[in-house]
């Protein structure tokens, strides 16, 4: 059941979202189809969602859309979510993307990097889906 609460943020997510998508960042299967699944029962159209398994991946795909929110996992193969993030910053076109960290562990070097890179929402695994949702609201300033 969805509280009055996260109904009002869905709504101001989707107003902020418009047109835009949304792209999902993990190298577990799971938690990008359990993340696509809130996004999905949250009214954000399927086609508005893009995965990708790690950085490197995700460097290529968003260059072929216009987002409005990443959300990634801070430990991947081949590129983790932190370098990914420092690559994007690097880059005028898709530096103000507002980007949602999640992660099974926080260690405290990697929340000082992410801070330092701006980023200060990072959803714990495992997340419920208002926990998921609200973290959203917040990564996005409303």
């Amino acid at each position: 059941m969805v509280d009055d609460k996260a109904k009002f943020l869905l709504e101001l997510i989707s107003k902020y979202l418009y047109k835009k998508s949304i792209m999902l960042i993990d190298d577990e299967d799971e938690i990008k189809s359990l993340m696509s699944n809130y996004l999905v029962k949250s009214h954000i159209e399927g086609n508005k969602i893009v995965l990708a398994s790690d950085g490197k991946e995700a460097l290529v795909k968003i260059q072929n859309q216009d987002f409005g929110l990443i959300i990634v996992d801070v430990i991947m193969p081949k590129m983790n979510g932190l370098q990914l993030i420092k690559e994007i910053k690097l880059r005028t076109k898709y530096k103000n993307i507002p980007v949602l960290i999640i992660s099974g562990t926080i260690e405290a070097e990697n929340v000082k990097t992410a801070i330092s890179l701006g980023i200060n929402n990072i959803l714990v695994k495992p997340f419920t889906y208002n926990l998921f949702i609200e973290k959203i609201g917040q990564t996005l300033g409303i």
